[in-house]
């Protein structure tokens, strides 16, 4: 027995010998072996785990003889709707095996009884094994029994037997029928339950959407997991008997403290959290009681807590308290004297320097709190008007902003906190107002609408955009990120909304919103990944960003490019810059820099194969740069091809031996410049060029006025496509660069975008007639090129978008093509003559995706699109469960109850 995986060859050549004896000579067994429930099936069966059901087989198989074996089958063949899973070893010890949860699950979904290795027994743990579901068996003998066991009584006289198999078969059949009907309601209750959560408990649902899946794993149940581990999914935090007002996070993320009312002793109070592992917060010490609690603060170094109580009896003003022990808070000196504690409170970026209100809600009073035990204040009060609701610093200290209903929104000049100057009023009344990190911007709400000022010139404060409308009639809440490129509002009376404001003048939707709780306060951790909300309901509710959301560009990202050793990641969008990411980590990217002050956006980017040389095109310009990439934090131009005197550049690729480089140029009119160039960087300071331009001439069919180039695998073909001013594709021969051969016909339909399967043999296009809209303009279709004489379409057009398809690529094995336009859709091409759609649509973004790519050796995809940003989306299910299973807590048995009652209760996840 021969086998790439030698536990596979072991356990088969075992399962001959247990079963066929001396019965074996001569003899040839073919088996043809079937996958099924899995989006991609592997390209080979590894492990010992079929070693039981090959052995069982070829029992029946060889014991057959003419005649009797079939009348042997009738009274004693194997079960139908019987599953065997077990490995053996040579005395026919069934052995055990890994997964069977997994394994009972689906034979379960399929109405099958399993029977498993008898040391597995202990194991099973998904769900208590219904009577008969399976059967534990220690030899191969037993689990022949099992598995052939038809009747439970022997019977002597022949037509009584035949009666008794008609009889037990029909009624094994009616079991079968009633357990196969029972699984498929349970299913379905599953299923529908996960739905309707959606909406309420995200986190909840993403529990039932795995149950869901285990019992079903369907491609809509996977493709629902995917979408649920790549989106924000809420930890409920529970030590409140009655509503919370602020939440806040310590300056280093590791401490969150809210701060409520606990009805039980009618007094305020602030709770602490360990946030060491955010994605299990652990509750710290007992409830700081302070009456009131309407405000808090933390330090910019997170030793110190200011508490703000509000008009309530036993008000205390404002205190300090040291905090850094948060689990035993401890009082700094007495209230601030002449404090009110019905005003907000700030500290100055350097600590040195703390506003509160002042005898009366209508002054905001400045003190020095370097010293925290001994606060000393500072000038005379900041009188308003009517009371002062706001309150924020400017990044460098030197600017104050307070709002009260009267005087609308001020600024101070606080250089001096002994001397605030008055600049002037710079909006109507707030209800909350932030700076961004750069001091440039401030975002300011009321009733739910929130603007982003630029402040540069306090004196001529302008405001940036359209307001972003988050929930009219809603208070006044929000918060943004660290960086400052993501602010988090209320979007209804139960959601969020994330906004990409990396450009103020222009803030874009992230995502759908988020089904939450009615929100009365926010806060970012420092990781910028990590937000809590605080509500009436009780609650504090920790949200995890998915992690690889990368914000870094203003206007909406063209093309998501990654190195081939999957280290780096390379984005270029319309702002006219390209980043370049740490992909290391695919779950914590980080920037490493960006390359900007190109002519116009960059619409081309190429990684050389070692991915120390990266390519890129700017729109318009008639060169191609060549960034050396040796220290990625610091790009530097290697050297510039000026690839046409008249035409600009328009797309550019790398052969995978990285010794060529091939360029296209376009005029953008019939007969100008629309050619593609080859260029030897072997030496990538030197590039030198190879051979004549290669042209469409002599295709009546082809302009290449924006031509796309994508070389094979091997390197030996170049796939020219004219994108919108094409109908054809043309296969070049370029395994010898300087005479370059065209190799084959043309391949009708054109390609607005097109993407080779990683052995050569496929080429996917997205299809352009010419005219767009027009009868299969936007088709994509997949063509056989294996042989080049002759390519050939494959089945018919993948169809379901609405809307224009804006890129496509296959992963890396081959088996998936990913598409994208309204939304992401992935397709089996595994038989490309038989494509078939994997579940639903991926809902990745609420604008339009432009581009996307899988990361090298990965099931990880990368995506940008109108919304400014890059995602890293990892599409494989045991990861998407995994990332479920961390970012959400394990329901409680009353939850289960409630809403999965049809499951028995079980604490495990995944």
């Amino acid at each position: 027995m021969r086998s790439p995986n030698a536990q596979f060859a072991s356990a088969m050549g075992t399962a001959w010998h247990l079963a066929s004896g001396t019965q074996s000579e001569g003899r040839c067994v073919v088996w043809r072996i079937v996958l099924s429930d899995e989006p991609s099936p592997p390209e080979q069966i590894e492990g010992p785990s079929l070693g039981v059901a090959f052995a069982l087989g070829l029992r029946t198989l060889l014991r057959r003889r003419p005649g009797a074996g079939r009348l042997r089958d009738v009274f004693y063949g194997l079960r139908p709707r019987t599953v065997v899973t077990g490995a053996l070893d040579a005395d026919g010890r069934l052995l055990r095996v890994a997964g069977l949860d997994a394994k009972l699950l689906a034979a379960r979904r399929k109405g099958f009884r399993l029977v498993a290795p008898e040391p597995n027994r202990l194991e099973v743990t998904a769900t208590a094994p219904w009577p008969g579901d399976v059967k534990f068996a220690a030899t191969l003998r037993e689990a022949d029994g099992y598995a052939r066991q038809f009747r439970t009584g022997r019977i002597a006289v022949t037509a009584l037997i035949l009666a008794a198999v008609m009889t037990g078969a029909f009624a094994f059949h009616q079991r079968d029928l009633a357990q196969t009907q029972q699984q498929t309601a349970l299913i379905s209750q599953v299923t529908a339950r996960a739905d309707q959560l959606h909406a309420t408990d995200p986190s909840l649902a993403a529990r039932a959407d795995i149950e869901a899946y285990r019992l079903n794993p369907t491609a809509d149940r996977y493709t629902r997991l995917v979408e649920d581990a790549n989106k924000p999914l809420p930890t409920v935090l529970n030590a409140f008997s009655s509503s919370v007002s602020e939440v806040a996070f310590s300056p280093d993320g590791r401490t969150l403290a809210a701060a409520g009312h606990d009805d039980a002793k009618d007094t305020g109070m602030v709770r602490f959290w360990d946030m060491t592992n955010p994605t299990r917060p652990v509750l710290l010490g007992a409830p700081l009681r302070v009456p009131g609690a309407t405000w808090m603060v933390f330090s910019p170094d997170g030793d110190t807590l200011a508490t703000s109580s509000g008009p309530v009896p036993g008000n205390t003003g404002v205190r300090l308290w040291d905090v850094t022990d948060p689990a035993s808070p401890r009082a700094l000196g007495t209230a601030l004297p002449h404090s009110d504690g019905g005003s907000p409170l700030a500290f100055s970026p350097d600590g040195h320097t703390l506003a509160t209100g002042g005898d009366t809600y209508w002054e905001e009073q400045l003190w020095d709190v370097k010293d925290p035990a001994n606060p000393v204040p500072l000038g005379r009060p900041l009188n308003h008007a009517s009371a002062v609701n706001v309150v924020t610093w400017s990044p460098d200290g030197r600017s104050l902003v307070t709002s009260s209903v009267n005087d609308g929104a001020r600024m101070w000049n606080v250089t001096n906190p002994s001397q605030p100057v008055l600049r002037g009023k710079i909006w109507t009344a707030v209800g909350t107002a932030t700076f961004t990190p750069d001091g440039r911007t401030l975002a300011i709400g009321d009733g739910g609408t929130v603007h982003l000022l630029n402040v540069t010139d306090p004196e001529h404060v302008v405001a940036l955009g359209n307001p972003v409308t988050s929930f009219l009639g809603g208070g006044s809440v929000m918060a943004l990120s660290a960086d400052g490129r993501i602010l988090a509002a209320p979007d209804g009376e139960r959601t969020l909304q994330l906004w990409n404001i990396a450009d103020p003048a222009h803030p874009k939707p992230m995502a759908s919103p988020l089904a939450g709780h009615s929100t009365t306060a926010m806060s970012f951790a420092r990781d910028g990944l990590t937000f809590a909300t605080a509500s009436g309901d009780q609650t504090v509710q920790l949200w995890r960003l998915p992690t690889a959301l990368l914000t870094g560009h203003t206007e909406a990202v063209s093309s998501t490019v990654p190195a081939p050793n999957g280290r780096i990641l390379a984005s270029a969008a319309n702002d006219s810059t390209v980043w370049l990411w740490n992909t290391s980590d695919p779950a914590h990217p980080v920037p490493l820099s960006m390359i900007k002050d190109f002519s116009g956006p960059v619409i081309s980017l190429a990684f050389s194969p070692d991915g120390r040389t990266l390519a890129t095109v700017a729109n318009g310009e008639r060169r191609v740069i060549l960034w050396n990439l040796e220290e990625p934090t610091k790009p530097a131009v290697l050297a510039q091809i000026s690839a046409s005197i008249e035409a600009g550049v328009v797309s550019v690729a790398f052969s995978p031996d990285g010794q060529t480089l091939a360029t296209a140029t376009a005029t953008g009119v019939v007969g100008g410049d629309n050619s593609v160039r080859l260029w030897d960087v072997s030496e990538p300071a030197r590039p030198r060029r190879l051979g004549e331009p290669i042209t469409a001439d002599g295709d009546s069919a082809s302009n290449w006025a924006q031509a796309s180039l994508v070389f094979s695998a091997d390197g030996h073909t170049l796939a020219i496509a004219g994108r919108y001013t094409s109908n054809t594709v043309q296969l070049w021969d370029v395994t010898d660069p300087e005479h370059p051969v065209r190799s084959g016909p043309p391949i009708t339909g054109g390609a607005r975008w097109m993407a080779l399967s990683p052995d050569g043999d496929t080429l996917a296009t997205v299809s352009s007639a010419g005219v767009s809209g027009g009868p299969g303009d936007g088709d994509i279709k997949l063509w056989d090129i294996s042989d080049h004489n002759h390519p050939t379409l494959l089945g018919p057009p993948l169809t379901g978008y609405t809307t224009r398809v804006t890129d496509l690529a296959f992963s890396p094995d081959g088996h998936t093509l990913a598409t994208s336009g309204d939304g992401v859709r992935l397709w089996d091409v595994t038989d490309p003559a038989r494509p078939a759609e994997i579940g639903h649509p991926l809902a990745i973004s609420t604008a339009e995706l432009t581009s996307l790519a899988y990361l090298p050796n990965s099931q990880i995809l990368a995506t940008g699109g109108q919304d400014n940003t890059v995602r890293l989306w990892p599409l494989a299910v045991d990861e998407s469960i995994r990332q479920i299973c961390t970012n959400t807590d394990t329901p409680t048995r009353s939850q289960w109850q409630k809403h999965l009652p049809m499951l028995p209760y079980h604490t495990k996840c995944g």
